[in-house]
């Protein structure tokens, strides 16, 4: 059986933002707060989602945003525990779908350098490196890491 039956995605709005936070504080080492969310929700083309495990509780999340044709990956996450079980790829095909939906024709995002697993699950769906941006996430120790910038025709 296919682990990514397990999990099911919903639409996020204004009363997940808590939620949502929660989430991206579990996932990164600079987690946003919930005004953070909030704030995004005020922009016209923003779209967000959660990922759920079949137990009801909240596993993953997408955030995006649809400026003209293009849809921007701003951030997308999946609790430790639950990764490598497909959790990401579902809630990529979705923010595909729905960017497509929305009339974008191109999704970029930005992957930390170091995040060879997050790369290579946007590679295997067809995006292409095409640029790098020199200390561009914060790591919780202080230091800094390049983001790698990548794109994929819709």
């Amino acid at each position: 059986m296919n682990a990514a039956m397990n999990y099911h995605i919903h639409p996020a709005g204004l009363r997940h933002v808590e939620l949502l936070s929660k989430l991206h504080t579990s996932c990164f080492a600079k987690g946003w707060g919930p005004l953070e969310f909030e704030s995004f929700f005020e922009r016209a083309g923003v779209f967000m989602a959660i990922a759920y495990h079949q137990d009801a509780s909240p596993v993953g999340f997408v955030l995006c945003w649809v400026i003209e044709d293009q849809c921007d990956l701003v951030s997308m996450g999946v609790l430790p525990d639950y990764r490598r079980d497909g959790v990401g790829l579902m809630l990529l095909d979705y923010a595909l779908s729905e960017a497509k939906h929305m009339g974008a024709t191109s999704l970029l995002l930005e992957v930390n350098v170091n995040n060879t697993a997050a790369q290579t699950l946007y590679e295997a769906q067809g995006f292409e490196k095409f640029s790098i941006r020199k200390d561009y996430y914060a790591n919780a120790d202080g230091t800094h890491a390049d983001a790698i910038c990548m794109r994929k025709p819709l």
